[in-house]
């Protein structure tokens, strides 16, 4: 008599699935020797697992590749995004007059003195930062916003080593 057919007349022999971690009875399996010609149900069994291995293997090979591309793309969408920042006011569209801006580009792209350009007075003072694609503020430029919904702006003035706020 052969051990697998008295483990399978045995119902007190258990095992663990290594993928669930369940017990099962060894007599409820469908055991075979692999030193012979497989069964049927192990053939198709192994043929399934194959399948699924070169699925794996070629979703790795995507997910590789891919691995691959997106930082390059996201580096040049950034890169142009600075671009696009920098000409912005000489493209057509921009709200405001390209004389009444003044470059800070970080953290918020342009101070702007609303009317200086064309009246040679400030009407406004305005701060603009460019954004392209789903760009969102920084936490920086975020901060710099609530200060300004807060009223929390001022001039400061200095001349002499002195710093006199209004």
């Amino acid at each position: 008599m052969s051990v697998l057919t008295e483990i399978q007349k045995q119902r007190r022999f258990f095992a663990r699935c290594p993928n669930c971690d369940g017990e099962f009875r060894l007599a409820d399996a469908r055991l075979f020797d692999a030193t012979r010609r497989l069964p049927t149900y192990a053939l198709e069994c192994l043929a399934a697992r194959r399948e699924q291995l070169k699925e794996e293997r070629a979703d790795l090979a995507n997910r590789q590749e891919s691995a691959k591309t997106r930082p390059r793309i996201a580096a040049e969408s950034i890169n142009i995004g600075k671009v696009v920042e920098k000409i912005a006011p000489s493209l057509p569209g921009f709200p405001v007059r390209v004389g009444d801006c003044r470059a800070l580009f970080e953290p918020i792209d342009y101070v702007v003195f609303q009317g200086l350009s064309t009246s040679g007075r400030v009407d406004a003072v305005l701060f603009v930062d460019v954004k392209s694609g789903k760009a969102r503020l920084s936490e920086t430029q975020a901060q710099v916003r609530t200060a300004i919904e807060r009223g929390r702006v001022s001039l400061l003035i200095a001349a002499r080593g002195k710093a006199t706020e209004v």
